[in-house]
């Protein structure tokens, strides 16, 4: 519940209602008003409506859940007026440090621009776009099953389409601050099941092709993607956090010697951004055999390091234990 007016509140003050309740980046003016008073420290909110019509019931929901320990109450009157972002400016925040050279400098300013547009639609929240992005998988394995050079090419620009979609879910969880473990869990499985999907079918589709070792090469490829998303639930779960890519990614830290470079250069290729990007050029160039090899050879090298590196943090988890 809303709580009661007492004296010294914060103010944040809207001319009417029909301005509190104006939706920035899926959450009300009047919700992001006091969530901005309440980080800053204050205790007490009060919302001043200058026309004291009520609040519509979306923005009272918003303002329970993002009023944290504050207290607010709702009456007419005046007051100083919030600064408050506009809606593309909360979006291009939601950038993550975390991202990869393709992320930052294509898939981003895409997605970000997807999500502007998708957060104009009412009630929408980070589930709906995950769901549509496993969706996107049938598609992609059909037109790779269907074989052909057709199938292949289309296969791998829905395979980078997915990719920057991908962005679009963690987006609107974090411009509406409805980011969650259990969101970010669901996101990654996807993420992993459909990059196993892509290559799955891809090796089927160069096997039946081709009818030499390529086969062998994806097939190795396949199991690199299995092992390496079972080795990833595994630490996640050892560190108590949600299932990531970012597990293993260094952000801000420099290259200081070759070992830094080479894992730079492994964890740049095996980030999902360029790995996707990387297929779909490759198969539009007709290399599509150069780049299941290259995948497998880099996958290789990143297991490997995984797994130098599993058997310290084991320890430390039984000492912790």
């Amino acid at each position: 519940m809303l709580g009661s007016e007492k004296s010294g509140p914060a103010v944040a003050a809207f001319a009417s209602a029909a301005d509190a309740d104006r939706r920035i980046a899926g959450v009300a003016a009047a919700a992001r008003a006091v969530k901005a008073l309440a980080d800053a420290g204050a205790s007490e909110v009060r919302l001043a409506i200058g026309d004291g019509a009520p609040l519509a019931r979306e923005t009272l929901a918003d303002i329970e859940r993002l009023r944290g320990p504050a207290s607010v109450a709702v009456g007419r009157g005046e007051g100083p007026a919030p600064a408050l972002p506009t809606a593309w400016e909360v979006v291009r925040a939601t950038g993550k440090p975390s991202d990869g050279l393709v992320s930052r400098w294509l898939n981003r300013p895409i997605s970000q621009r997807v999500t502007w547009l998708v957060l104009a639609i009412r009630g929408i929240r980070p589930v709906h776009v995950t769901i549509f992005n496993a969706l996107l998988a049938v598609p992609m394995v059909v037109l790779l099953l269907g074989g052909g050079q057709t199938g292949l090419i289309l296969g791998g620009i829905l395979f980078h389409a997915a990719s920057i979609l991908d962005g679009v879910d963690g987006e609107i969880a974090r411009a509406t601050m409805r980011t969650s473990a259990a969101g970010a869990t669901m996101d990654s499985v996807i993420d992993i099941a459909t990059n196993l999907l892509f290559v799955a079918a891809l090796t089927v589709n160069l096997a039946l092709r081709d009818h030499d070792a390529i086969g062998w090469i994806g097939a190795w490829a396949v199991t690199l993607s299995i092992f390496g998303g079972m080795l990833i639930a595994w630490r996640t779960r050892a560190r108590g956090g949600p299932i990531g890519f970012d597990l293993l990614k260094r952000t801000g830290r420099r290259i200081r010697g070759p070992v830094d470079l080479i894992y730079w250069a492994v964890q740049t290729l095996t980030g999902r951004d360029c790995f996707a990007f990387l297929f779909m050029v490759l198969i539009l160039t007709g290399l599509e055999r150069t780049a299941l090899s290259i995948y497998a050879g880099v996958g290789t090298v990143w297991i490997l390091y995984v797994l130098a590196t599993s058997f310290p943090l084991r320890r430390a988890s039984h000492r912790a234990a």
